[in-house]
This record gives C-alpha cells, structure tokens and sequence, in this order.
C-alpha cells in the first residue's frame, strides 16, 4: 500500500512539472509573439513616416508657392505651346450683345467698358468667348486663305497661327480674352492702335485688371502678330505689374519662375 502511495505521489510531481513547463512555454510564446508584432508595427510607422512625411526644403517649399501662384486662372498661360486642358473648366456669363466671359471677369469687363463710354469714347465688343468648333472653323478659312496664294499646307498653317489661334490654343476658348474695336473703325488692323478706344484702352485697361496680350514689340515671344484690340483678362495687380515692367504675359510668368 505504502508502494502505491508512493507511485501515485511520484505521478503526481511528474504531472505538476509537466503542467509548470506548458505554462511557461505558453508565457514564452505569448512574450515573444507580442515582441514581434511590436517591432512590426515600428517598422510600419517608420515606413509611413518615410513615405508620407519627406523632409521638404526652403528650395522645394519655394516651388511649392511659385506653382500654386502659377495655377492662379488668371495667369492661365495659352498658346502654341500650352494648349488648353480637356479638364479645363468654367462658367460663362453675358456682358453685353450676346457676349460671354468666364463668370470670374464679367464685373471688371462691364466696369472697364462703362468707364471707357462715361469718358466719351466708344468702345465694342467684336469677339469674346469662342467654342473649341468655332475656334477651328476660323482657323481653317485663315489656312485656306493662304493655301489659295500658293502656300503649301505647313506654311499656310503656319502663317495662319500668326493671326488665329490654331484650336484649343486660344485664349478666346476659356473666356478670359475679349477683342474690342472702335465702334466707329471695326477693321482688325493696326490702324486700330490710331483710335480714341484703343489709346483709352491701353492707358487703362490695367486699372481692370486687362492687358493688351500681343503688343507688337512682343511678337517674337508670343509668336502672335502685333492685334490692338485683343486683351486678356490677368487680375489688377498682375496687370499694374506687367505694364509697369513692360511684360508679355509669356515674360511674366518667367518672371514669378525666378522669383
């Protein structure tokens, strides 16, 4: 009887040691799995810092401010090398006889325009907004209108672009571009700058915020011929600016680059 005492005694040590051990190789588990995924989730936050928060420089924040000033839609640069983005968008808005302007200048066109007539000179409106369709049916007879004089296809396009925008390059197709005559001489031709409207126009437009966009000392930058009645809406500031610098638009935006 004393012998299975014994045994069962014996037994039952063996069991408690077995026991201890599954619990402490439980307990290690446990430790070292929770050690584990704490050095995981480290090395996910440095990664997310290391990818979301890059160490930006005075240089990188100063291009940083110079672009947003350069997405200004005002400043919008147009031309043979900058065409128009498909997800251009705006909203028109009537000035005066059927013309329309983006939304954003139709206050400074009528105040310009108003202000022109209260200082007796008669000021109007041929061209304004023009859709992409209308932009390329005015383009097409310029080019035919030289294919006619013996131009081959690529001279007549060329020479064309010099007068009318080719499409999807004008800054008549986003609203901020108004061509304005005298309503006494409507001929587009230089003798428009010999107007009461145009000298008007060129001494004041900038107070409205309106530049003339293809001044003729300009033609080798903006790749347009010399148009004395097409101005383009720029903001008053930037319009005081660039008169004052004697600055194309083109020129101007290199300008704020350097800045």
């Amino acid at each position: 009887m004393k012998e299975n005492k014994r045994k069962r005694r014996k037994k039952w040590k063996q069991t408690i040691i077995i026991k201890s051990l599954l619990i402490c190789i439980i307990l290690l588990t446990i430790l070292l799995a929770n050690k584990s995924n704490k050095n995981i989730k480290e090395k996910t936050q440095e990664t997310f810092v290391e990818v979301n928060e890059p160490i930006i420089t005075k240089k990188q924040e100063k291009q940083k401010e110079i672009d947003s000033e350069l997405t200004d839609w005002n400043l919008i640069l147009v031309n043979q090398e900058n065409q128009i983005s498909e997800n251009y968008y705006f909203e028109l808005e009537n000035i005066e006889n059927g013309h329309k302007v983006d939304k954003r200048i139709q206050e400074k066109t009528k105040q310009m325009l108003e202000a022109a007539r209260r200082e007796g000179v008669k000021p109007f409106i041929c061209s304004s907004y023009r859709s992409n369709n209308t932009q390329k049916a005015l383009f097409n007879k310029k080019v035919n209108q030289y294919k006619k004089k013996q131009y081959t296809k690529e001279d007549a396009k060329k020479e064309a672009s010099r007068w009318v925008a080719p499409p999807g390059t004008s800054e008549h197709e986003i609203g901020l571009a108004i061509d304005i005559v005298s309503k006494d001489y409507q001929i587009l031709d230089e003798k428009q700058e010999k107007t009461e409207v145009q000298k008007w126009l060129i001494e004041n437009c900038n107070k409205y915020g309106f530049v003339l966009r293809y001044p003729t000392n300009k033609k080798e930058i903006t790749k347009v011929n010399y148009e004395p009645w097409h101005y383009r809406y720029v903001g008053v500031e930037n319009a005081k600016f660039m008169k004052e610098k004697d600055f194309c638009l083109e020129e101007y935006i290199e300008y704020l680059k350097r800045k």
